[in-house]
């Protein structure tokens, strides 16, 4: 749980001490602190296991560029286990993890030269011309595309901007969907702090248990048991599950059926299933 201060205040918003750390221009974050500071919205910053930002309603938030996302995934295989990593921790400590790609609706995507590019500078040259000054990233489009796919699969909520403004604004809209989700489900209006998943009580196992298959969150694992009402159940219907539980689809459930009926140490299906690790 998050404690008050000194005066009793207790914080709407939990931010990284990563986040604000100095750079060389402003971030979503940043912009978003100062949005915060003008609505006189408490908020905390502190050193974080899991994410960027948190929110009410166990909503988790990882922000990250358009460059350091492609940088993540396809620059080093140490890269791509680190974001996948913390995408699964995402997935598995909090209801609603989200990514916030900043920049990604800037993206111009060229599958002639195989490259994305995105915007660094912008000048108004014309009553309707502007000069743009590009990055190009040798990632070919599908690439990009699928990569984004695949983490909607695994269960997170993708969202993108044009730029870091638009970031912030998106930033506050979700803080305050976050607060009339908590009034609205008589939940706890302030964000929690979570290092780890805590499996306290047997529910918590079994909703861990679950959430350990691909593409499965904790709020589709909590959908599928309320639906089977237990975990050998769901397993014995599990070929039912994209028609009886929303928000799972045939590529989820293929995903699934392939961890759970593939022979341990099977070769052939050891590279179809990689990125679901």
């Amino acid at each position: 749980m998050v404690q008050a201060d000194l005066f009793g205040r207790v914080p709407e918003v939990i931010i990284d001490s990563h986040e604000i750390t100095i750079r060389k221009k402003d971030t979503s974050v940043t912009i978003f602190i100062d949005m915060l500071r003008r609505e006189n919205i408490y908020y905390r910053i502190e050193k974080l296991d899991i994410g960027d930002i948190l929110l009410p309603s166990s909503i988790v938030i990882e922000r990250k560029t358009v460059k350091d996302f492609c940088q993540s995934l396809f620059g080093t295989r140490e890269g791509r286990l680190r974001l996948l990593e913390q995408i699964k921790k995402m997935i598995k400590t909090y209801e609603t993890p989200i990514l916030l790609l900043e920049g990604g609706l800037s993206v111009r995507p060229d599958p002639i030269n195989k490259a994305i590019y995105v915007p660094i500078t912008r000048k108004k040259i014309g009553k309707r011309l502007w000069s743009v000054v590009e990055e190009e990233i040798r990632i070919h489009p599908n690439q990009f595309e699928g990569a984004i796919k695949e983490i909607e699969s695994m269960g997170v909520r993708v969202i993108k901007s044009f730029d870091e403004l638009h970031g912030a604004i998106l930033l506050m809209r979700l803080l305050k969907e976050a607060k009339e989700k908590a009034r609205l489900e008589k939940r706890n209006k302030y964000p929690v702090v979570r290092s780890k998943p805590k499996l306290r009580t047997l529910e918590e196992q079994q909703l861990f248990f679950l959430s350990g298959l691909p593409g499965i969150s904790i709020a589709r694992a909590k959908k599928i048991l309320e639906m089977y009402k237990t975990p050998y159940n769901a397993i014995l219907k599990v070929k039912r599950w994209d028609v009886d539980i929303e928000g799972i689809g045939p590529s989820t459930l293929d995903r699934v059926m392939k961890v759970l009926f593939t022979e341990f140490g099977s070769k052939s299906e050891k590279n179809k299933i990689q990125n679901a690790d």
